[in-house]
């Protein structure tokens, strides 16, 4: 017999065992998340074989909703279907949903693999993992209309100068061009407003020797500087009229420029110190720095320098080509000049043998270093993509006009609104131009 006091103890039992395994089987609800925003986006295509697409960075404005690129994809790009990477606020709680809307209107839900007409893509809407909330971006994928390499040249003056001229520099010194030229009795000088370079008026200078070496001359800091080469004595203006002769612990053999790894307005030159050649650098030449010996056929004068300093780069050097030697010897390396830890280290171009720098002019523009030569009776341009180190001929984009006469030597500057500025030189017949050419990358024409 089971007692019956036994049967409900038992029976009491299972309800307590019951009870507890219905509380330990409460499951906690997933929170999904709200956030529909678009972290990450790109591009791919198979027909993109140089990779353009996938190299392009996107901007998403979350603010305004809208996905674009700022650096516009290159002139005549094409591809008709691409992959779309979109990335969400994590990989491990995908979107509920994501449609696109192409043109004409049309809407569609998208999965990753699906190939997308690039050129119809209007609008991305996303769904958050919740299911709930919703974001829109607008897309729009910007490609150069034109040609944004196509360089255009336009004449701003001729025979501004006269008729006699033996030598020519023009220096760009606080908002105005000066064109220095010696007539070959005295050196006299010229200036325009350097936003137009017209309408020149006659400089009365002070203080500056008609032996100045004009190929020397440099602005620096606001200041432009000089060399005197029969004695060696450098000149100052802070003005480009007014001129004075700076005392120097040494006789100064060469200017070369600005070095821009070195405290702003550090320059380099060449002196002679205990009877060798010696690079010293200098604010404005009334202290100088001894350096290292400068190395054999380095050019002291009638060369052309510039100063190489990419932002996004470590590449910050000086870079001369053309010019003379010491044993006035004809110059054919474009020189690559470094300062480390004060020591000047150099590297030669490497060049094409039948390409000649002499009356060559280097000039630094969209971030890389040019160089206008002669060849073949005309004038063309040369760029550096690697620092310098090897040169590419400019395609026929970059040629200069039927009107631009051939020349060597000429002067060469650039400004803040992406210009370049050609003044004179010696054309092929050995006589000096009195012209002003302005030219511009036609992608900088919209800023």
């Amino acid at each position: 017999m089971i007692s019956k006091y036994f049967s409900l103890a038992w029976l009491l039992v299972l309800n307590l065992l019951l009870l507890s395994s219905c509380l330990n089987s409460d499951v906690e609800e997933t929170e999904f998340s709200p956030d529909a925003q678009i972290y990450a986006f790109s591009l791919s295509s198979a027909t993109d074989t140089s990779d353009v697409l996938s190299a392009t960075k996107f901007t998403i404005d979350q603010i305004n909703g809208k996905i674009f690129n700022k650096d516009p994809l290159p002139y005549l790009f094409r591809a008709d279907s691409v992959l779309l990477n979109i990335t969400g606020v994590s990989t491990y709680s995908p979107y509920a949903l994501v449609q696109l809307t192409l043109d004409p209107d049309s809407t569609y839900n998208w999965i990753q693999s699906d190939s997308v007409a690039i050129a119809r893509l209007k609008k991305i809407i996303t769904t958050a993992p919740d299911g709930i909330t919703k974001k829109s971006y607008e897309f729009q994928l910007n490609i150069y209309q034109e040609d944004p390499y196509f360089l255009g040249w336009e004449q701003r003056s001729s025979g501004y100068l006269p008729a006699l001229v033996v030598s020519q520099k023009t220096i760009a010194l606080k908002n105005r061009f000066i064109t220095y030229f010696n007539t070959g009795t005295a050196i006299q000088a010229k200036s325009a407003n350097s936003n137009n370079g017209a309408d020149w008026a006659t400089v009365a200078l002070t203080g500056l020797p008609s032996t100045l070496q004009l190929s020397s001359l440099i602005t620096v800091n606001n200041a432009a500087y000089g060399l005197d080469t029969t004695t060696g004595a450098v000149y100052q203006s802070a003005d480009g009229a007014n001129w004075s002769r700076i005392v120097t612990a040494h006789t100064i053999k060469a200017i070369y420029g600005e070095l821009p790894q070195a405290t702003p307005g550090n320059i380099l030159a060449a002196a002679e110190i205990n009877g060798m050649l010696t690079f010293v650098q200098t604010e404005n030449f009334s202290v100088l720095k001894p350096l290292n010996r400068l190395p054999a056929n380095l050019p002291l004068k009638d060369f052309s320098a510039t100063k190489v300093d990419i932002p996004t780069s470590y590449s910050k050097y000086l870079i001369l080509s053309g010019g003379t030697t010491s044993e006035n010897k004809s110059n054919n390396n474009i020189w690559i000049l470094l300062e480390n830890n004060g020591v000047i280290t150099h590297i030669l171009s490497r060049i094409p043998g039948t390409i000649s720098v002499n009356g060559s002019n280097l000039f630094f523009y969209d971030n890389k270093p040019y160089l206008m030569i002669t060849s073949s009776g005309k004038n063309s341009l040369m760029y550096s993509d690697n620092s310098g180190l090897d040169w590419i001929k400019a395609a026929e984009n970059q040629d200069f006009p039927s009107g631009f006469a051939e020349r060597t030597n000429a002067s060469v500057l650039t400004d803040a609104d992406n210009y370049i500025w050609i003044f004179g030189g010696i054309s092929a017949t050995q006589t000096q131009l009195a012209d002003v050419w302005k030219g511009r990358l036609s992608k900088y024409d919209s800023h």
